[in-house]
């Protein structure tokens, strides 16, 4: 079985210029372009591309667990070494992201696909951005919001880098430990406010007790400054990820 993300071509020139449709198609094809040079095994797998007069088809490798959001609307939160395992497994991908100048810009559970087997994929790359130079500062306002980075939201005369990134993994993670998505019960245009204003990064619930590693992974990921917010490649040594012996031993998760 393959996965494919299929989107309709605009038959008349009113249909084009409905810029709905077309930031759809745009996106498709740069996911496409994306797609088609990673190769690494926490990335989705690209398979081909196709265009006919009517629809362009992006074909991917299929993941029969869904994604991680739809296991956690049907499962709830993980228990902690799967939520161990998956965020290596993410800062793998992210890291081979980074290393290659691509930013993702919309990380969050409904982005990362997971196999049967434990394995976990990033997908979801329509308005990721290549760039050549990772220093390189960038305005525009993408993602979603509530996995977004304050910078994104408020770039000043700086802009933002790969570290926005980084603060996503953070809100997945948040997700993972909770069953729900960041700044629950907070409507967009509140939260907006809040990381333009305040930097504040999604709080804690109430009843969720973190241990001191898992609170400390969790600050480094929000660190307001970005360039002190660690690397995907830091972040992958810390030691709140350490996986139980069991967990090592059944082969889900490695830092290779």
């Amino acid at each position: 079985m393959i996965a494919v993300k299929q989107v309709e071509i605009p038959r008349t020139a009113s249909d084009m210029n409905d810029s709905r449709q077309a930031t759809v198609v745009q996106a498709l094809k740069l996911e496409s372009e994306t797609l088609k040079v990673l190769d690494h095994p926490n990335i989705v797998q690209y398979l081909g591309f196709e265009e006919t007069p009517t629809n362009l088809s992006m074909f991917m490798e299929y993941l029969s667990g869904g994604s991680i959001g739809s296991c956690l609307r049907k499962h709830g939160r993980f228990d902690e070494d799967v939520t161990k395992s998956f965020t290596l497994q993410i800062l793998a991908g992210l890291d081979y992201l980074h290393s290659k100048g691509i930013l993702h810009r919309d990380l969050k559970s409904d982005s990362i696909l997971v196999e049967m087997s434990g394995v976990c994929k990033i997908s979801g790359f329509g308005i990721s951005k290549r760039t050549d130079d990772q220093n390189e500062a960038h305005e525009a306002m993408q993602g979603t919001v509530f996995w977004m980075a304050p910078e994104v939201i408020n770039p000043q005369k700086k802009g933002y880098s790969f570290k926005i990134d980084i603060w996503s993994i953070g809100c997945v993670v948040l997700e993972m430990w909770t069953g729900t998505r960041p700044w629950l019960g907070e409507e967009v245009v509140a939260v907006m406010f809040k990381l333009y204003e305040s930097k504040l990064p999604p709080p804690v619930p109430d009843g969720l007790v973190l241990s001191p590693l898992a609170d400390d992974f969790r600050k480094k990921c929000f660190t307001i400054n970005p360039e002190e917010r660690p690397s995907a490649a830091e972040l992958r040594r810390h030691p709140y990820l350490t996986l139980s012996p069991e967990w090592v031993f059944g082969g889900f998760a490695t830092r290779s």
